[in-house]
Order: structure tokens, then sequence, then C-alpha cells
């Protein structure tokens, strides 16, 4: 299964709740002004209660703040099973870059959540989502996205209204699901606070670095990668390197400054790109069309030059899985 693409929402991302709140209460903490309010919905998989806010109203730019008042399903279902959660999966209502799973890898890959967080995040029976569309209401031919769109701006928007959410009542997290972020409300504020004070983009909140063990595809090699920056039209970054080589600290500084590099230059690797990473070594670039681990999504992988040889299946380029 192929990951998805920006449709009908461009941005999408949660906020996870130990019991639903109420419109009122969400209006309240938006202190914005309420553009449309439903109160009443047919089907929670395509949107439950909700209130439409402003983000570039003069390219029907929208944000829709809706309520889903049962656990994020972290599965799509199926066609014949459950027909209604797999096509509202298809079409990005719970991201446009969701992918089945993402809630609990997230959970196993909360580096900075303080614990386990998952008996929290056991907790949660409710959630609300943030997602921007640009077609909300339009022509069957409307433009999905203006033709001065800007992801940058878009992200900006959604995590605000989503830190605003997490203020209310009840609220037990921030998730991301195209990035597979996972952070408690404090954690956000302070990750906002962070970028903020240094003047930089929140990158942290907008996509997760993750470890993992290549052992039965690799074995002796580490692999740490980047999840999200599709949110940004950018491919994610992976490093692969001996697991005793580097410390996987190091690994995961030199991929959130590369992060911040790409968001800022765009997608400017190329195959045989070289540039410094941790060892003091030059690390060499390829693309790849999919990726070692879900989701699915393009790539750069990173190899340390002068290293242990490489593994033969870690730098083949294969076809796109379908």
């Amino acid at each position: 299964m192929i990951l998805g693409m920006k449709g009908f929402f461009t941005q999408g991302i949660a906020v996870l709740f130990e019991r639903a709140p109420s419109l009122d209460v969400l209006a309240s903490a938006l202190a914005l002004p309420i553009l449309k309010r439903t109160d009443e919905t047919s089907s929670w998989e395509l949107g439950g209660p909700t209130l439409v806010v402003g983000f570039r109203p003069e390219v029907n730019g929208l944000v829709a703040v809706d309520v889903v008042d049962r656990p994020w399903p972290d599965d799509m279902g199926s066609p014949t099973g459950a027909p209604t959660l797999f096509g509202a999966w298809s079409m990005g209502h719970f991201g446009p870059f969701a992918y089945p799973g993402n809630l609990e890898r997230a959970c196993q890959q909360a580096w900075n959540w303080e614990g386990d967080p998952s008996p929290v995040i056991g907790k949660h029976r409710a959630f609300v989502r943030v997602r921007l569309s640009y077609v909300f209401g339009a022509a069957d031919d409307a433009r999905v996205m203006p033709a001065e769109y800007d992801p940058h701006a878009e992200m900006g928007t959604v995590v605000s209204i989503a830190q605003a959410i997490t203020r209310c009542q009840g609220a037990l997290a921030y998730f991301n699901p195209n990035g597979e972020v996972l952070m408690s409300p404090g954690e956000l504020a302070q990750t906002l606070g962070f970028a903020a004070e240094h003047r930089r983009e929140p990158i942290e909140a907008w996509s997760n670095v993750r470890m993992v063990n290549l052992r039965g595809v690799a074995d002796g090699w580490l692999l740490m990668d980047s999840v999200g920056l599709a949110q940004l039209d950018l491919p994610d970054l992976e490093a692969v390197f001996a697991e005793t080589a580097f410390r996987p600290n190091e690994v995961a500084r030199f991929l959130r400054n590369i992060s911040l590099y790409v968001a800022g230059q765009g997608d400017v690797f190329e195959d045989g790109h070289t540039t410094d990473g941790p060892g003091d070594m030059r690390w060499r670039a390829l693309r790849f069309d999919d990726a070692l681990t879900d989701p699915p999504r393009r790539t750069v992988r990173f190899f340390p030059e002068g290293g242990p040889a490489l593994p033969e299946q870690l730098t083949t380029k294969l076809p796109r899985k379908s």
C-alpha cells in the first residue's frame, strides 16, 4: 500500500482527549472567529461536530476543527468490513500522509516523553482533528491548492490551533499522524517556545526522528529516519550505519539539522551528493522511491564514507512497492 498525498486536505493533525470536549469549549479555547458550526453529523469517520475557522479565506483556505467521540482508529478498516472508515483514510480524513499503525509507532518512538506514553495514550477515548482544506464547499473542478500555496504557513497555523486545543481540560497529547509525532501538552509548548526563541521552525512538532534495528535486513546495522517531511512537500531522510560506529543521538542531531536545511532550501540532495556528518565524516546521499520501514514514502538515504562496507541491500534501488 502506498502512502497518500495531498488532496481534499493538505494538512491534518489531532489532539487526543480523555473524553470528548464540547464545541463551546473548543470555540472558547480557539479564540478565533467561527465561520461555520455544525453540531450534528452522520459519519464520524468523515467529520464529527465541527467548527470552521479561516486560514486564507481569499482562496477558500479554511480549517475544520471536529470532535470524534471515540478512540483514534489506528487501522484503516477495509472495503468490505468498514468501508466508510476505509474511504475516510484513503481520502486523507485522518491526515493526508497518515498510514496504518501510526499511533502505535509514535508511542514506540516518543523519545522525549517522560517514561512510557502508552498508559496515558491508553486513556484516550476521543480526539479532535484539525484539518486544512481549500475545497470546502467548492466546485468539483476547484484547485486542491492555490498557486501561491505555502505548506510552512499551513503547518504553523494547524499546529498553533492544536496547541490552543491542548489547553482544554482532558487533553492528553498532541498527535501528528503524518509525522508520527506524539507530545504531551507541556512538551509541545516547550518545543514551540524553543523554536520561537531561536527563530526557526518547530520541526520537532512536524516530523519525528526514529531508530530501528535492521536485524534480519542488514544484521549489525541501524537505521535512523525522519517521517513527516512530506507535509512540506519534501522526501524524508534516512541514515544507515554500523551499530557500533556512532552514538544515535549524534545521528539524530544530523537528521534534525538536515531536516531544517531542506525545509529552508528545498529538495536539494541528489544521488552522490555529500555533506558533513557524525564522526567528522562525509555522508553520501542516495535517493529512493521507498523507505526501509513504514510508512512507505520517498527518502534520501545517507551513508557514512570510509566506514565498514555497506550491505548491498541498503544501497540497491528497488522498484517501489505497491
